[in-house]
């Protein structure tokens, strides 16, 4: 299988507050909800909800792009329904698309499917196996 490697950096910026930044320099800020943090950004949570939602609605773009003429606008709402205790991961997510335009049920249900199964790779690492690694003061210090 050959891979290919994403890096993002997130810094701690005080507080409960953390920056993310990638390649070409753009930002997420994302806090801690509010009476922890000071809600000045999104939460990791709500932030993965988000990637998950431009992730799909790419792939549907891409896959309808010689009909988009016909589409007025998408909206992807993204549901995630998270356990209430520790660790709270999502149980479930619900993406909805809602979509205005001439075009065909039958073609946008295809796209969305085929992005869900196949493509998008945010879906599919929801999944994927996480691992640790620590370095302090400069010095890798175990996993």
């Amino acid at each position: 299988m050959e891979t290919e490697l994403l890096k993002l950096s997130t810094k701690w910026q005080g507080d409960f507050v953390f920056e993310a930044s990638g390649q070409g320099g753009h930002v997420l800020k994302m806090d801690a909800h509010k009476g922890v943090g000071h809600e000045q950004g999104m939460l990791p949570m709500q932030a993965l909800l988000g990637s998950l939602a431009g992730c799909v609605g790419m792939d549907v773009i891409m896959i309808l792009r010689s009909k988009m003429g016909k589409v007025r606008s998408i909206e992807i709402v993204t549901e995630g329904e998270k356990r209430k205790a520790p660790p709270k991961e999502f149980l479930a997510v619900t993406v909805t698309f809602l979509v205005e335009g001439d075009i065909e049920k039958d073609k946008v249900l295809h796209a969305i499917q085929v992005s869900g199964e196949k493509y998008c790779p945010v879906a599919h690492s929801l999944k994927a196996e996480v691992r640790y690694q620590l370095v302090l003061n400069g010095q890798p210090a175990g996993a």
